[in-house]
């Protein structure tokens, strides 16, 4: 019965859907062999911050995304089982659903995509969909005790019908609302983790409509999540507005007394360095994130950082950089023309769109490329750092599945 339940549970619950452009004779290892994605991405992450923290106490350290990697779920338990069968060192391993305390300990804090809005966006306050999910996850282990095995998120059935388009119609209407519900319940073990250490949680939201956006505003001010709302599109690179929501007078030296930020992860709608970096000086955002190179490539310099700094009003300021982990991207400044898949080996595969390359982040040549990023940034004068594209673990682990 368990092995059928993981089985239903790996179909309905897959990891969301990813570009599987596969490298040129890919052949998958076997299944005992398959290394532990998430640890590899926590290995590096935890690297970089405590580089960053020991050179600079005060530097802020934020991850966007890469909720598995807060708290561990049912792929690690099952990766675990492989490796070690007759649990020899079953004593030694985390239980389900524990907190990766080393990994948290060095961030200061997690973006949320589409938590106000898009398909997968809570429809109550954080503090009541946290609750919800503890008294359900409370209910399953006391039912696991009695022998009984539950999904962690419930598969509705029926109604089912003689016409087969309304059967396919229903089936992935069902799916739908299954992917959404284990999104949440991904995300809501990250979110409940970090408020609970004291650390925090910021929402990007790409909306509808500008009255969605207000909503998603005042929802990020309930739940004490400094929101960035847009509505239409889902590019970071548009021209910010001067004055944001929740527009904030006081000094902002830390990301946990921020009211608003502002991410443009991309300048290219902008002219040149200088009207790009003038038009983010003219507003009064708490925290700033931008790219380290103006259109990928013209560098910014300290003295740029410097007038990032400070608020139109005056006040001090965050100012972050963005750092992709999990992916390189052509247009970047360290790319080399030369480069292609498997050259350098780091490069694992093309990714969906032109340009970008899943990375292997198991490549100590990979990682030495990410510590003189950071090194760099930390060298202009940033405030922090945005860890980006940390999920291509599920990229990965769509492409070597443990199921075989």
């Amino acid at each position: 019965m368990k092995r059928v339940l993981a089985v239903l549970f790996g179909m309905a619950l897959a990891a969301p859907a990813l570009a599987l452009d596969k490298p040129r004779d890919f052949v998958p290892p076997p299944v005992g062999q398959i290394p532990n994605f998430r640890d590899q991405t926590r290995e590096v992450i935890q690297e970089l911050a405590t580089y960053a923290k020991k050179r600079n106490p005060n530097f802020q350290v934020v991850m966007r995304g890469g909720y598995e990697l807060l708290v561990k779920g049912e792929v690690e338990v099952e990766w675990e089982d492989i490796r070690d069968p007759d649990g020899t060192n079953f004593i030694k391993r985390l239980p389900l659903r524990a907190t990766f305390r080393p990994l948290v300990k060095v961030l200061d804090g997690l973006v949320i995509d589409g938590m106000y809005c898009g398909p997968n966006k809570f429809d109550k306050p954080l503090a009541e969909v946290i609750k919800a999910r503890k008294d359900l996850d409370a209910q399953l282990d006391r039912e696991h005790r009695q022998g009984i095995h539950r999904l962690p998120t419930p598969i509705p059935m029926g109604p089912f019908s003689n016409d087969p388009a309304e059967e396919l119609r229903k089936a992935a209407e069902i799916r739908q609302l299954q992917e959404r519900a284990e999104t949440q319940r991904r995300e809501i073990y990250a979110i409940d983790v970090m408020r609970t250490e004291g650390r925090t949680l910021m929402a990007v939201d790409f909306c509808a409509s500008a009255a969605e956006a207000e909503a998603a505003f005042r929802a990020g001010a309930r739940d004490k999540a400094p929101t960035f709302a847009k509505p239409g599109g889902d590019k970071l690179d548009e021209a910010p507005r001067a004055h944001p929501a929740f527009e904030n007078a006081a000094e902002v030296t830390t990301i946990a007394t921020a009211r608003n930020w502002l991410p443009i992860l991309r300048s290219d709608r902008f002219g040149t360095k200088g009207e790009f970096i003038d038009a983010i000086a003219k507003t009064n955002y708490d925290v700033v994130v931008v790219d380290v190179a103006h259109r990928g490539a013209d560098l910014l310099r300290f003295a740029d950082i410097a007038k990032l700094r400070y608020k139109k009003l005056g006040p001090r300021r965050l100012v972050l950089a963005v750092m992709p982990v999990g992916r390189a991207f052509d247009w970047r400044w360290y790319w080399l023309k030369d480069w292609d898949v498997g050259n350098p080996a780091f490069l694992f595969a093309h990714d969906e769109d032109p340009g970008v390359f899943i990375t292997d982040t198991g490549s100590g040549e990979w990682r030495g490329v990410l510590s003189k990023y950071l090194t760099g940034i930390m060298d202009l004068g940033f405030d922090g750092v945005m860890f980006d594209d940390v999920g291509t673990y599920l990229w990965f682990e769509e492409l070597m599945p443990l199921g075989g």
